[in-house]
């Protein structure tokens, strides 16, 4: 459940953001929009250098007002779901204009790469400018270098977890359909699997396609 706070933020403080328009760690919506279209963008901020997502106001920095704040709050919770790890969010209610909006802060992770997932894709993005873009293989392994400490070792996998990560050390990719043909795995048990180990920092999905995974530290 997100818990929603009220701030108040200066006037002015909040009219030179607006003022500056979108850009690397600031985007303007006037209601959420796709949950997948959120999801990649807090996942950008998140794989950045953190950023504030505004609701309520619209992309040419009108305050309109959020209308249902229940609703928009449904949205990202459920936006947030789709990211892995997830991330650290802080969600608050500001005054600009005589308008609510909604603030949603993200800071920089601290569990880089994270993901953004879909049926059958799972891909992390970055903030380049006022876009979100897929993360490239070499923004990939900067992350898993910097983040190398954070697991535990394999004692710490499940078995299940352990079998398949251990298949990476006799080939440097492997596809979904390869890892089920050498262990006669159901679809959605080995897809459960393997975005565990993407959680864990240890195999990466290929921004080439939707169903390679490579070992981290080989990739």
């Amino acid at each position: 459940m997100i818990r929603l706070s009220r701030e108040n933020i200066p006037f002015d403080v909040l009219e030179e953001i607006v003022t500056l328009g979108e850009g690397y760690k600031a985007e303007f919506k006037a209601t959420f929009p796709s949950i997948q279209s959120v999801a990649k963008s807090l996942c950008a901020f998140t794989n950045t250098k953190g950023g504030n997502y505004f609701v309520g106001i619209n992309d040419s920095s009108i305050p309109v007002g959020v209308i249902d704040k229940d609703f928009e709050l449904k949205r990202l919770e459920k936006a947030l779901q789709l990211i892995i790890p997830g991330p650290e969010v802080s969600v608050k209610v500001v005054s600009f204009k005589s308008n609510e909006i909604i603030l949603v802060e993200i800071p920089e992770g601290k569990n880089k790469p994270y993901f953004v997932k879909s049926d059958q894709v799972t891909t992390a993005y970055v903030r380049v400018g006022d876009v979100n873009v897929p993360a490239t293989r070499k923004t990939l392994r900067a992350f898993i270098r910097s983040q190398s400490t954070r697991f535990y070792g394999e004692k710490s996998l499940k078995k299940d977890e352990k079998i398949v990560y251990n298949l990476f050390d006799r080939e440097k990719r492997l596809s979904v359909e390869h890892i089920r043909e050498s262990l006669n795995y159901s679809e959605k048990r080995l897809r459960k699997i393997l975005l565990n180990l993407t959680k864990y920092g240890l195999v990466v999905p290929s921004g080439e396609g939707n169903k390679i995974f490579y070992k981290a530290k080989e990739i």
